[in-house]
């Protein structure tokens, strides 16, 4: 893995969000853009902010059907198939649901 991408994907688990939804991904497998906005009660446009950066940064990909964006974690990325056990041993986030239940 190069340095510039090892920044970009440490930049892009720094922040809690981002972190989370890597979390909920590996938990859920994959979800749909509307499942984590509700999830983490995230306006669209500021989802699709911390969706971009996972992206750019190849730990997520995105498969679009129909009008819906759908997103997992992008399991030939050398740094998350290292640091999957550390993220799912965090602890959950506190929501009211799990987020494998929430309805597109």
């Amino acid at each position: 893995m190069k340095e510039e991408e090892l920044l970009k994907a440490f930049y892009a688990l720094s922040d809690p969000v981002r972190l989370g939804i890597i979390k909920i991904l590996l938990d859920c497998k994959e979800l749909c853009v509307c499942q984590i906005t509700e999830a983490f009660k995230l306006s669209q446009p500021n989802a699709s902010f911390h969706l971009r950066i996972l992206k750019e940064a190849n730990l997520v990909i995105c498969e679009k059907r129909g009008k819906w964006n759908y997103y997992k974690v992008n399991a030939q990325n050398e740094l998350i198939n290292l640091i999957t056990p550390l993220i799912e041993n965090m602890p959950s986030r506190n929501l009211p649901y799990s987020y494998c239940e929430v309805n597109p």
